[in-house]
């Protein structure tokens, strides 16, 4: 586990997480409680359908360009080069329905480390895949890539910040502007992959859980409308005439630095009762990503009246991605949370 790094709590902000080697192979056990399909089928089925167990076998397809954001020698530094941004895609294969849902799993890595290719969250993509979901996994840009930031971005909370946590915090901007460009792709190609963008979830674990946050909370405009295009010739292939809204979010020890970093810019609060649903998992003795900013996020989603679920791990630290509640793998919470919120059918 990485550093953590402390900032001041001048923009509501507990901690931006330091560099977590999420890289390393771990079982995450398939969903090892099925739902029972429902006895009676309601008069009006939802247009959606899951399967409790495997359904289905899964192509995975590495490395879809869905657009390019620039990088820069260093911050804010020259006109920049453009660079692809990439993501994977897992299909059930054979699966026809062409409204099926989406899961969008975002790697963690403290925002200076990480890849599509993290092993507990495509294995989550694969679990979902194979029970009629299509998953994607998604890049962004990291601290080392000093991706555009606004004429306004803000400095830091924290007047003696090292340099690393200078870094991520200004690799906050950039993660989110193309972690947005990613939904915004993905509703795009709905019907190439036979998707009902109305069901859209986002999964993440340590800094991909900050921006799955983001997600949940910030409007459309957030992310994008900050620079120009002037500015970043890019964003005109980052498909801003569709939505970066998600349905449902799954927080894995995350946090909300790129929630505060936006409301710094915008001057305003970003969190309403049009968020989307999320789970909380965290462990209560993280010393990475502090267990208090589940406790934020737990006030906060009591204070807008948007439905929750709050899973403390008793005693776990950072990335305990084996850790079980009542007997439930976190891939069966997540997705018993995600069929209710969603009303999903279960076969």
């Amino acid at each position: 586990m990485g550093d953590a790094v402390s900032v001041a709590d001048a923009v509501s902000i507990a901690d931006v997480p330091g560099v977590v080697d999420e890289s390393a192979a771990v079982d995450v056990p398939s969903v090892d409680s099925a739902m029972p399909a429902p006895e009676d089928t309601p008069a009006t089925p939802a247009p959606v359908a899951v399967f409790a167990e495997k359904a289905f076998d899964v192509k995975v397809t590495e490395d879809v360009v869905f657009g390019q954001g620039l990088t820069h020698t260093g911050w804010q530094d020259g006109a920049g080069q453009p660079m692809d941004l990439t993501l994977d895609v897992f299909e059930p294969i054979g699966h026809d329905a062409t409204s099926k849902p989406v899961v969008v799993v975002i790697h963690g890595g403290g925002f200076v480390s990480g890849s599509s290719k993290h092993k507990p969250l495509t294995a989550m993509a694969t679990t979902f895949a194979e029970r009629g979901w299509v998953g994607f996994s998604i890049e962004y840009r990291l601290a080392k890539d000093h991706g555009t930031l606004p004429a306004t971005y803000p400095p830091i909370p924290a007047p003696n910040a090292r340099e690393k946590a200078q870094n991520q915090w200004r690799a906050l901007y950039p993660a989110c502007r193309d972690a947005k460009a990613a939904i915004r792709w993905i509703r795009a190609h709905a019907d190439e992959y036979g998707i009902d963008t109305d069901y859209i979830t986002a999964i993440g674990g340590s800094a991909g859980s900050f921006i799955a946050v983001a997600l949940a909370a910030t409007d459309d405009a957030d992310c994008s409308s900050e620079v120009d295009a002037q500015d970043d010739p890019t964003l005109a292939s980052t498909h801003l005439d569709q939505s970066s809204a998600v349905a449902t979010v799954i927080d894995h020890w995350g946090g909300l630095a790129v929630v505060s970093m936006l409301e710094a810019i915008g001057g305003a609060p970003r969190f309403d009762a049009a968020d989307a649903p999320m789970s909380i998992v965290h462990g209560t003795d993280d010393p990475t990503v502090s267990f208090s900013e589940a406790e934020e996020l737990k006030a906060i989603y009591d204070s807008i009246g948007v439905p929750y679920a709050y899973y403390p791990l008793e005693g776990a630290a950072h990335g305990p991605w084996g850790a079980e509640v009542d007997g439930k793998s976190l891939v069966t919470l997540a997705y018993d949370f995600i069929v209710e919120q969603q009303s999903l059918v279960v076969q």
